[in-house]
């Protein structure tokens, strides 16, 4: 996939993909202040469902990784409301998706990798994770390690594929059929496959996590 350069910070190209990714960080913290900054002990109005979604999430943790599952519900929720605003990008005017890059969830997948294996570093100590790579056999030592990397290889490609290959199969569509029904498809792709997308990469992530623990 072409990268399109949109300008240049101090020499360095920065890319739409990479644009699209500040946008959207600055849309989550600037998001977060304005609907956290007056919250009250008894929720009104839009609260309400800032608390059912949390509560939903930490729900969902809680119930795969146990107690021990609350500390990850802010990276949880976190992961999902970028993945979210990511793949929901790409439907409006000129938007890019940066999840529609294999650099974007490459870097996703990795940063899961890193939290999943230094929160069974924390829990277990250095010794018993080193050691988890050659039990039963040392042999066992490379597949353990192409087992891990293959992981964040397909948590990282399965996102990437389902909206890169979509945004294809529109681009196809479009080309026998323009304006409206691609239109159209283009609206129920990016609504429903973005939410299911999101859920499929943070649900895996939460196995991920509680497989460590």
């Amino acid at each position: 996939m072409e990268t399109n350069i949109v300008f240049h910070i101090l020499g360095m190209p920065v890319s739409d993909n990479v644009l699209w990714t500040w946008i959207i960080m600055a849309v989550l913290i600037v998001g977060s202040w304005i609907f956290t900054r007056n919250l009250k002990r008894i929720p009104t109005g839009f609260q309400h469902v800032i608390e059912l979604a949390v509560d939903g999430i930490e729900g969902l943790v809680v119930r795969d990784i146990g107690d021990k599952g609350k500390a990850f519900v802010p990276f949880i929720l976190t992961l999902g409301l970028f993945i979210l605003f990511a793949n929901f990008a790409g439907m409006l005017p000129m938007g890019v998706s940066p999840t529609a890059s294999l650099s974007t969830t490459a870097a996703l997948a990795v940063l899961v990798f890193l939290v999943s294996h230094g929160a069974e570093i924390k829990e277990k100590g250095l010794k018993a994770y080193l050691k988890g790579y050659v039990d039963p056999f040392f042999i066992l030592l490379p597949l353990n390690i192409i087992g891990e990397i293959s992981k964040v290889l397909s948590h990282a490609f399965r996102l990437y594929g389902n909206l890169f290959g979509g945004g294809i199969i529109l681009g196809i569509i479009y080309m026998f059929i323009p304006y409206v029904v691609p239109g159209v498809l283009n609206v129920w792709f990016g609504f429903f496959q973005g939410i299911i997308q999101t859920a499929v990469f943070v649900m895996l992530a939460i196995v991920y996590i509680q497989v460590r623990l």
